[in-house]
């Protein structure tokens, strides 16, 4: 099953903090963006760092590696800047998913693999990284996601944690 988590510009509820509402557009330095592998775009507007190191590992990791631990805040929109999926609309609780999975779709997995902890990206996913040709619809035919819709997101991570074993 995977999670509605999409592609948007956008900010996005904290653990436990009181955070500004999402926004679809934010501008960013073109000469910024970056590109995954699968072609995602993206740009850093907060920069993440990575915890401090401790044996327990009770701070988390730094770089997500597959098998990881993944929390993050999002909020996915459409092309016209409306909001079809936030953490901030499940009462601020993040979500958490194991990377590499395909819990999450796949421009998702690919954007967060080049995160650090506490970094705050605007994404572009292309449609074949997000729903493709399928979209998000009912058997009837209506659509939350259209058919080979790029989505924009906002994406914050907010921890790494390594798999144990």
């Amino acid at each position: 099953r995977r999670t509605v988590a999409g592609a948007g510009l956008a900010a996005a509820a904290g653990l436990a903090l009181a955070v500004p509402p999402a926004r679809a557009e934010v501008k960013v330095d073109a000469g910024s963006v970056r590109t995954t592998p699968g072609g995602c775009k993206y740009a850093i507007v907060k920069e993440g760092t990575c915890p401090n190191t401790d044996a327990l590992g009770v701070l988390g990791s730094c770089a997500p590696k597959l098998g990881s631990f993944i929390i993050i805040d999002y909020t996915g929109f459409l092309p016209d800047g409306r909001v079809f999926d936030s953490t901030e609309k499940k009462g601020g609780k993040p979500l958490a998913f194991r990377l590499g999975e395909k819990q999450v779709i796949a421009g998702i997995e690919e954007i967060v693999a080049q995160m650090r902890p506490g970094e705050e990206v605007q994404a572009l996913v292309p449609a074949a990284l997000a729903y493709g040709d399928k979209g998000v619809c009912t058997d009837d035919g209506e659509c939350l996601i259209k058919p080979n819709t790029n989505l924009k997101y906002f994406i914050r991570l907010s921890r790494v944690a390594q798999a144990a074993g």
